[in-house]
């Protein structure tokens, strides 16, 4: 494949081929996990000589190890709920969108996430996320320690929290 050069292109042109060319990698993203999952499930990594499907993509595909971790991901999220397909193919969700919500996904909930998830930002994301499954604070923990040998007057000092 060859680079041509664009600046021959008018600006609306340029925008309109870049829209065309997004929508069009949204659908091959969508029939490349589809492709993950079933690869996946019938273990044709296996035969390959790979202990994974993350290790075929990595190794096989030349993925690096980000994106061969998201795809696979978001490949077993997709073959579990399918309107990710659809969500990712029109791009209301990004594949790192569903990368973070997957671990979140429960038949219960799947619908109702996904469509607060539309068109979020990764950032945005996370904030939801974290607003629907906080995780529980860390508990304090004080600890008197020994002052040293020396008697190093700041590590004397009490504790106060």
């Amino acid at each position: 494949m060859s680079s041509r050069p664009l600046k021959h292109l008018a600006d609306c042109t340029l925008l309109h081929d870049l829209a065309e060319i997004v929508a069009q990698d949204r659908i091959t993203t969508v029939r490349m996990l589809e492709h993950i999952a079933e690869a996946c499930i019938r273990k044709l990594y296996a035969p390959a000589g790979f202990p994974s499907m993350f290790k075929y993509c990595e190794h096989e595909l030349h993925m690096s190890s980000d994106v061969a971790y998201k795809r696979v991901k978001a490949a077993w999220a997709g073959r579990h709920f399918p309107p990710i397909h659809a969500a990712l193919a029109d791009g209301r969700l990004h594949l790192t969108a569903v990368y973070l919500l997957a671990p979140h996904l429960r038949r219960d909930n799947s619908e109702d996430l996904l469509a607060a998830a539309t068109h979020k930002t990764t950032a945005e994301l996370r904030l939801l996320i974290a607003e629907r499954f906080p995780k529980p604070d860390l508990p304090t923990l004080l600890r008197a320690i020994a002052s040293p040998a020396n008697g190093n007057a700041l590590a004397a000092r009490p504790v106060v929290p």
